[in-house]
């Protein structure tokens, strides 16, 4: 059950990226044509056509007031802190396209895509069918991360912890236990310096607000931080928060320049974390 819901979670992202991409040149926060060919049957033909595009976005909208928003903005911020690393690790890859149409992630760089084993299948069926191949340069990993940890899961799959890396850990951290969290962020703070991790966040407030119960228990969401708290949490792991991102930076960095107007939840924030002290 828990897979298929997780499952169920990536695909309902990447058709938002898919219709992002159908957006006017000058509008659009990206261009991700990868997303759409992971699409099969009737939503892979909601998004080909404008007139369907529309009516599913009032509905998302309806079921969810500033999801579209929050997905496509935070995709662009995400994207835009993807630069070149000696190798790269997407914590819960769902159906992230980031290594097909990313310069950051092509090869000859290795990528690391781990997540549940039922997600995996889903995700090399779609890729294989996309591409017509899976790229040499990906590694995918199968695993439970509320079970198994990085630290175990990665050297046996050819990761050299002694070089930089790029960690992503996008939508991912608000399913896992506190505990399992705790373990992410001290993988990624005994990597060598320089090393970067990106994660989205709950903050502990939407766990416990009581408008957000409904959303919290059909997700069955359980770790949130304080973002108050979080620079300290992350210095005692070796890192060094540099962005701490909400709706006020989604709308001012994403939407503004490009005088766009979208509904955007104050739900996920988005941080970005150095391995090392802070830089004078």
């Amino acid at each position: 059950m828990a897979s298929k819901r997780v499952e169920n979670t990536a695909l309902g992202v990447g058709t938002i990226r898919a219709m992002e991409s159908h957006e006017p040149p000058e509008q659009r926060l990206f261009d991700d044509q990868v997303a759409e060919g992971f699409l099969t049957g009737v939503t892979a033909s909601l998004v080909r056509h404008g007139s369907l595009r529309r009516v599913f976005r009032r509905l998302v909208e309806a079921a969810a007031p500033g999801i579209y928003g929050s997905v496509v903005c935070r995709t662009h911020l995400i994207d835009d802190a993807c630069t070149r690393f000696p190798q790269v690790v997407i914590v819960g890859a769902g159906m992230d396209t980031r290594p097909y149409r990313l310069r950051a992630m092509s090869a000859p760089t290795p990528v690391w895509e781990i997540d549940l084993p039922a997600v995996q299948t889903a995700k090399m069926s779609a890729v294989h069918r996309t591409l017509g191949t899976l790229p040499a340069n990906v590694r995918y990993v199968p695993a439970d991360l509320a079970e198994s940890s990085l630290s175990e899961l990665l050297p046996d799959a050819g990761f050299d912890a002694s070089t930089a890396a790029l960690l992503i850990c996008e939508a991912v951290l608000q399913y896992l236990p506190a505990q399992a969290a705790d373990s992410l962020f001290a993988f990624a703070g005994g990597l060598p310096a320089g090393s970067r991790l990106i994660f989205t966040y709950l903050p502990e407030e939407v766990l416990r607000a009581p408008r957000h119960a409904r959303r919290v228990r059909h997700f069955h969401w359980q770790t949130g931080f304080d973002p108050a708290r979080l620079p300290d949490l992350l210095t005692a792991h070796g890192l060094t928060l540099t962005a701490d991102l909400g709706r006020a930076e989604f709308e001012s960095h994403c939407l503004a320049p490009r005088s766009r107007r979208l509904p955007v939840a104050e739900l996920e924030r988005i941080a970005i974390a150095e391995v090392g002290p802070p830089t004078s």
